[in-house]
């Protein structure tokens, strides 16, 4: 059960490209036009049988159903990508996430179905229970397959683009002038990346650790560990720790110890630097991709 605890545990957070921005768009519109295609193709689970009209005013209520869950999983991504911005999103909350949005889809429907249907109503508890039960199970029938599929799609693109950087890092130039802003944007401090040996978050502040004559220098800086993490994304400097990035041009070895992994560095009197579970299968990748073009 370990795979079952590694995906909906808490320790793992979600893969990025489930909640970039563009593959948020990207999954509305697929959502959309598939369930728009499908009822009206196939009209599956006894939809037919949902409202007693004609096929073109099923067409029309069923664009409005379409219409309104699309409404509503685009609100529901948005705050979503607020929320990412500033917190970190497990796959235990994701899929509560995606929980409650078939629970709100169900409740539009749930109306409209009372709405339009006369043997239906509003003050019948029992109505409203029916429906609202066969709503939960169409809802997830019907937006199931898309979300599968763009989830396998959004999985495999990222893939081929780690495999693209993999192979385009092997030959960029190690060096690299890196600029480091604080909160307001404002650039403060400057060094060659090959310099920097890691950075360490306390509080507000970024801790930049660096080489100066043959001894370690300490900058410290304004700012958050998360937006040093989207500033260095494509450079050997990769987070490793909720509190700690490491330059795995510096990086000598990997530990693994029944406690977690550490990495040892270069640098003398350094400690190792400790791995989080969340990190662990990137900062693999990452001493692998790094050893190898070094």
């Amino acid at each position: 059960m370990k795979w079952f605890k590694d995906i909906f545990g808490r320790g793992k957070k979600v893969d990025n490209y489930l909640v970039d921005k563009n593959n948020f768009i990207k999954l509305i519109l697929f959502t959309a036009l598939f369930s728009i295609i499908f009822i009206n193709l196939y009209k599956p689970f006894g939809s037919g049988n949902w409202y007693n009209v004609s096929p073109v005013r099923y067409f029309i209520f069923s664009f409005l159903l379409v219409l309104t869950g699309i409404l509503v999983i685009a609100f529901s991504r948005f705050l979503m990508y607020r929320f990412v911005r500033k917190h970190s999103l497990y796959y235990l909350e994701y899929a509560l996430w995606v929980a409650c949005e078939i629970i709100v889809l169900s409740g539009f429907y749930t109306l409209y179905t009372i709405a339009v249907n006369e043997d239906l109503h509003f003050w019948s508890m029992e109505d409203i229970i029916k429906v609202f039960t066969e709503a939960n199970f169409n809802t997830v029938l019907v937006i199931f397959l898309p979300y599968s599929v763009s989830w396998l799609y959004f999985s495999n693109q990222d893939k081929k683009m780690r495999l693209k950087k993999m192979e385009m890092g092997l030959s960029k130039p190690e060096t690299l002038v890196l600029q480091f802003p604080d909160e307001k944007g404002e650039v403060r401090f400057t060094v060659m990346s090959d310099h920097v040996i890691y950075l360490r978050a306390a509080d507000n502040y970024i801790s930049i650790f660096y080489k100066n004559n043959d001894q370690v220098s300490e900058y410290l800086l304004r700012n958050s560990m998360k937006r040093m993490s989207e500033l260095l994304v494509d450079t050997p400097i990769q987070r490793i720790h909720r509190s700690y990035m490491v330059n795995f041009a510096h990086v000598v070895a990997l530990r693994k110890t029944p406690v977690g992994i550490s990495l040892e560095l270069d640098q003398p009197n350094l400690e190792t630097m400790p791995v989080s579970k969340t990190f662990a299968s990137e900062v693999t990748e990452a001493f692998l991709r790094y050893s190898k073009r070094n």
